[in-house]
């Protein structure tokens, strides 16, 4: 094989010849890229999938979404490409064609360009009737000056919004879909739901302003012809809803027909315009300053002639209308009596300014949408602006302030050469656009249903290829709702609250998507920075705040009720959008700035819950069980979903063992079933969603369960958000000498080993019949508490009752009173039940007089005791402990006790100094913690080798300082061994069952204290001894805790 390729023939990389290269000339063979551990192009290529095909090809989009009828499947995953598939010229030239012109099998058709495609829609959307309606008589209200400085915000605002939609469009190749596929692929389903809606409903409000307008003009072109009369308001709604009624007629014949009219109707506006400048120029036809007759109507609907007169460009009347007369008399609308100012004017121009967004809705349409979309609205957003603010010096400069305020149409009166000619034309074009604003707003509103981000809206999704009839219904019932206003200056500033919404949240996608700075951002328009993105924002929410607080606040809301509900239904959705890397940020940053020590008071759980799984078999399916993944404890899930009220994160950890297989042979679980091993953490979330857990899921693959315990259980977690607390099931199979279950004896040690080397909190639920999350307990919550062990076992039922399940249950606490210790049960009693208060936990304290001596058997003080039941019957009682706390705590609240030398004691590590275990032993001997011939675990055996070494340097935990003994340490042999549980050990743990059995049998649950593996005994009768203090009991959680207080009384 050459270098270049394998043998000759048609599956040779390059067609390269045995003996070398073909331009060699002969020579040694070289060693092929696989030989030389050289990967192949085809692979080191992201885009590919397998024979040849892109990988946009293979994977699905980023819209379809995993369900669960094809979650668990297995998926067609494209071969990885060989060396010997095609040469590595051809490849790369396949890569660039496929790409850039498509397959020459066929390819898609060319698109429109800039001009058709872009420039033109724009214009027609902005070029609108507020034009020829509105724009003379706002220069008469605001002058010459304001009126100018009023068009420009608006049009420093779209131009600003521009900028970013030409960023935003120019990453990466653009599907169909047009400003809502933009908006919500950038700023999330969640968010670009609720942004969609709004530009559907400026879209359809639009259609009705555009109508309203053509009533106007058609009142003016014959005011004898009108349905009740000129000048009427329910003259302008019928006629309107008239036109609305034509209108959705031709939409709903053929929308594809409608969206090419733009051009012509484009054509019309343009001549009216120029119609407009000539007359402008020109100046009247008769003498200078010549009147004319304008007929109107006053306030009672009476028709009114009205004589006024304009004169052309004049310095005079530049001089005369410069300033603003907000409150000069006006007779063009004489049925508003509204009082208009700056602000209310900038409201009602604001939608003519509109319309930016034309040419991204044709994007499907266009040959090249990321080169077409910034040229094209930028330039059609500057060519209107200027025609805008010519016009307001035009007017200012040709007529005095009363015909501008009279003349409702003196757009017309001053064209040349007929007046006829612009309001025909203004008609011709308002009937286009209101047709354009319906079918992008039937369009728009198809597109949101057929996200599935809003379930409500489902019914208006239609399929590819067929029209959107429904969502045209809905669009109309909509237009005409602002139709029935009647009053085109009054639906203006409620279109303009819409619009600007959408403006703001387009700025803010830019500036969020630049300041996130996601690999994914690489627009190729350059033109942009995010402060002028911020700006536009902050431009955009200034205009809406200051046009009507209220019905921004409305409009704030609105989005907001849309977003929440969009976010609850848009899980599954995976877009890649900005909001994603911003959650990212904002996420690292709060975890960066975490204290990972956190005080008492801040301590919550932070479970990590471990359970054993393992891997389905092809072709196994169970309806009970998620997908591919078998876990042995789901009851431990439920449990966990019920103690969320600690509101700590919780993890889900499942170890799945081969047991020794070798994971990466050709049989192994890494190669047989990668797939299956893949989709093992998807089915480990699902399981979470479940038994509503909070949190998140890791699987742990490991051919040693040992091994992969002492990893899941360090590696959990990050920052602040580390697990301190393990649950896990008590065993089933631990019984009987076989390997096996000296195998599960082991697991739980090592378990409760590792847990207690890092510090963490050890749960172990037993038992059976756990609640489901939909059962409702109303018992109680037996906690028998027998050693301090940091305030955990009084901290867990107040947790517990937070949940549903267990939230009409009462807790009781049971302590031990030493008779022999001339402890009073009253005594003990009355401070407990303090001590509990102290702590804001509303428990009922029960105290059980009893002769520990007695209990456990030993009539002799000075006679050797077992260490494990120490702590019961420590050195210093619990009666003790509770009233050293009373004492040190004076009638103020506040601690007051000064140490032996001489400085004041910290009273919250004072506490957890005296619930501290005091356990008494013999020493422990150095020794592995792990069965001989295990894997791993060498870390472990270095810190138990120096915890025995220097005990004096851990007080808690593996080895007590007190007594040099050891609390959970053992040598290999009694993991192993088959040797019973001694009899004093069993005679103590039957006792307090009996204790336990007999107060607690009813109980729903009951909470005890771990015990700690007996010195010389083994795992076998370390699980009986368990299983003997258990026994009876219907469930119950034996809790470790790390003897550092989890509870303070203190605020």
């Amino acid at each position: 094989e050459g270098l270049w390729g394998g043998a000759a023939g048609e599956e040779g990389c390059g067609q390269g010849r045995a003996a070398g290269r073909p331009d060699s000339g002969g020579g040694p063979s070289r060693p092929p890229f696989a030989a030389m551990g050289i990967c192949p192009w085809r692979s080191m290529l992201p885009c590919l999938g397998g024979s040849g095909k892109p990988y946009r090809d293979v994977v699905p989009g980023p819209s379809q979404k995993v369900t669960a009828s094809t979650r668990g499947t297995k998926r067609s995953v494209a071969p990885r490409p060989s060396i010997k598939s095609e040469g590595v010229g051809q490849d790369v030239q396949k890569i660039v064609r496929k790409w850039t012109v498509g397959d020459s099998e066929g390819g898609k058709a060319a698109g429109m360009g800039i001009l058709q495609g872009v420039v033109f829609p724009c214009m027609a959307n902005i070029l609108g009737v507020l034009l020829f309606l509105r724009l003379p008589w706002i220069v008469g209200k605001a002058g010459i000056m304001n009126g100018f400085f009023l068009v420009f915000i608006c049009c420093c605002c779209t131009f600003v919004t521009a900028l970013s939609l030409s960023a935003v469009a120019t990453n990466g190749r653009i599907a169909g879909g047009g400003s809502y596929y933009l908006i919500s692929r950038s700023l999330g389903p969640a968010l670009g739901a609720g942004v969609g809606l709004c530009f559907y409903m400026a879209n359809s409000i639009g259609a009705a302003m555009y109508f309203m307008g053509t009533v106007e003009a058609w009142e003016m072109a014959a005011p004898k012809a009108q349905i009740i009369g000129a000048g009427d308001l329910n003259n302008i709604r019928v006629t309107a809803f008239c036109i609305l009624g034509v209108a959705l007629i031709v939409v709903a014949g053929g929308i594809k027909y409608v969206a090419r009219l733009g051009t012509f109707f484009l054509f019309i506006v343009l001549g009216v315009i120029l119609c407009m400048y000539l007359g402008c120029f020109i100046g009247p036809s008769g003498p200078t300053g010549s009147p004319y007759i304008v007929e109107a109507s006053d306030a009672n609907g009476k028709p009114v002639a009205l004589t006024l007169e304009w004169t052309g460009p004049q310095a005079e009347n530049f001089v005369n209308n410069f300033a603003s007369d907000y409150k000069a008399e006006q007779k063009a609308f004489p049925l508003d009596t509204s009082e208009y100012g700056f602000i209310s004017l900038m409201a009602l121009w604001f939608p003519a300014v509109t319309g930016i967004m034309a040419g991204s809705n044709r994007s499907a349409d266009l040959a090249d949408p990321t080169g077409a979309i910034p040229k094209g609205t930028l330039f059609a957003q500057i060519f209107t602006s200027i025609i805008y603010l010519s016009f307001v010096v035009l007017y200012g400069c040709i007529a005095p302030r009363e015909t501008l305020l009279d003349d409702k149409f003196f757009a017309s009166s001053a064209a040349w050469p007929l007046k006829e000619l612009v309001i025909f034309g203004v008609m011709a074009s308002t009937i286009g656009a209101g047709l354009t604003s319906l079918v992008s707003g039937t369009r728009l509103l198809s597109a949101i249903a057929a996200d599935k981000t809003l379930p409500i809206l489902r019914v208006f999704a239609v399929q590819p290829g067929k029209e959107p009839r429904l969502a045209l219904v809905a669009s109309g019932v909509l237009c005409a709702c602002a139709i029935a206003i009647g009053e085109l200056n009054a639906v203006a500033p409620v279109l303009t609250m819409f619009f600007l919404m959408c403006y703001t949240c387009v700025n803010m996608s830019c500036t969020v998507l630049e300041a996130v700075s996601d690999p994914n951002w690489r627009p190729s328009f350059r033109f942009h920075h995010w402060s002028i993105s911020l700006i536009g924002a902050i431009l955009c929410i200034w205009m809406m705040f200051a046009i009507s607080a209220l019905t921004a606040m409305v409009a704030i809301v609105f989005c907001a009720v849309v977003f929440g509900y969009a976010s609850f239904n848009s899980h599954q959705v995976k877009w890649g959008d900005g909001f994603q890397g911003l959650k990212f940020q904002i996420a690292r940053n709060i975890l960066q700035k975490l204290d990972v020590k956190s005080h008492t008071k801040n301590w919550r759980p932070q479970l990590l819950v471990i359970t054993e799984a393992s891997i389905r078999e092809e072709g196994e399916e169970d309806a009970d069980v998620y997908e591919v993944l078998d876990v042995f404890e789901p009851e431990l899930l439920g449990f966990a979903s019920q103690l969320k009220g600690g509101r700590g994160i919780t993890i889900v950890g499942g170890v799945c063992s081969t047991r020794g297989k070798d994971i990466f042979s050709k049989d192994g679980m890494f190669v047989s079933k990668q797939q299956r091993v893949l989709d093992g953490q998807e089915a480990m979330m699902n399981l979470l969603k479940k038994y509503d857990i909070e949190g998140f899921g890791r699987m742990v693959y490991t051919e040693d369960y040992n091994n992969g315990l002492l990893c899941l259980m360090q590696i959990s977690g990050l920052g602040a958000f580390q697990p301190n607390t393990v649950l896990a099931a008590w065993p089933q199979q631990w019984q009987g000498t076989s390997q096996e279950g000296a195998e599960t004896r082991s697991r739980l040690i090592r378990m409760v080993q590792v847990a207690t080397v890092f510090n963490k909190v050890m749960l172990i639920t037993k038992g059976s019949a756990w609640p489901k999350l939909t059962d409702r307990l109303g018992g109680h919550i037996d906690i028998w508490w027998t050693m301090g062990d940091g305030g955990i076992l009084l901290l867990l039922p107040f947790l517990l009752e937070k949940h549903r399940v267990w939230h009409s249950c009462r807790t009781r606490l049971f302590v031990l009173a030493d008779k022999g210790a001339d402890e009073d049960p009253e005594q003990v009693q009355r401070e407990t039940q303090k001590y509990v208060n102290d702590f804001r936990l509303n428990i009922e304290v029960c105290v059980q007089d009893v002769d520990m001596d007695e209990l456990t058997g030993q009539e002799d003080d000075n006679s050797p005791r077992e260490p494990v039941f120490e702590r019961v019957h420590s050195n210093q009682s619990l009666t003790e402990n509770l009233s050293g706390w009373r004492r040190q705590v004076s009638p103020s609240g506040r601690a007051c006790e000064v140490s032996t030398s001489g400085r004041v004691v910290d009273l919250t590590r004072e506490i957890s100094g005296q619930l501290s275990r005091t356990v008494s032993g013999n020493a422990a001997k150095a020794f592995p913690s792990h069965p001989p011939g295990s894997k791993g675990a060498e870390a472990m055996d270095g810190f138990l080798a120096r915890s025995t070494s220097e005990p004096t340097r851990i007080n808690t935990g593996l080895w007590d300082a007190k007594s040099g003994g050891g609390l959970f340490i053992h040598n290999p042999d009694q993991l192993t061994s088959t040797k019973p549980c001694s009899a004093s050990q069993m005679g103590l743990a039957k006792a307090l069952n009996s204790l336990m059995r007999n107060k607690s049998s009813g109980a729903d649950l009951l909470v005890t204290n771990l015990m700690d593996m007996p010195e010389g005994e083994s795992a076998l009768g370390y699980f009986q001894l368990v299983e003997a203090l258990t026994e009876g009991v219907q469930r119950c959680v034996l809790a470790r805790g790390t003897a550092t207080e989890v509870i303070t009384a203190f605020t």
